[in-house]
């Protein structure tokens, strides 16, 4: 597994301010207190290792959420490109319920933007952020043209 970065952050924002937020994000939302439970967001492009990592750290006691697990009916991955609003508002809110029970929680998404990592930052005081590089087939065959697009709007982590 290829990682290049892992920076501690502190960062505020509201919840659900990132690109994928809820439909009905423009509501006012009730301000949520940030735990201290630790929170890893892996980022990267799909085939960079994101959900690899993230499974090695489920194996020693992570809950472990990502966008795609929305997409999962009975074991088969069914993409519905209407639906990733839904399934980033369904990740950010299972990720907030495993946190405010004190469990510590990985997130692995392609997270491109700094805005996306937001709302997960609010969630907790305790944050890591990891950027996967590997360049491996991803599982689920995004198109080259696909992959172009979300590196061009890749934003690079504040040191």
């Amino acid at each position: 597994m290829d990682a290049t970065l892992s920076l501690n952050t502190t960062k505020t924002a509201a919840p659900g301010s990132g690109t994928h937020a809820p439909r009905d994000a423009h509501r006012p939302r009730p301000s949520i207190a940030r735990v201290n439970t630790e929170l890893v967001l892996i980022r990267g492009l799909p085939g960079s290792g994101k959900s690899t990592m993230a499974k090695v750290l489920a194996l020693v006691g992570y809950e472990h959420y990502e966008a795609d697990m929305f997409f999962l009916r009975d074991g088969v991955y069914a993409f519905d490109p209407v639906r990733v609003r839904d399934a980033h508002a369904w990740c950010q809110a299972m990720t907030l319920s495993a946190l405010m029970e004190g469990k510590r929680t990985v997130v692995s998404n392609t997270f491109t933007s700094l805005q996306e990592l937001a709302p997960y930052q609010a969630m907790s005081r305790n944050v890591r952020i990891v950027e996967a590089t590997g360049r491996w087939c991803g599982a689920h065959k995004v198109p080259a043209s696909t992959l172009q697009w979300m590196a061009e709007r890749w934003e690079v982590l504040g040191t």
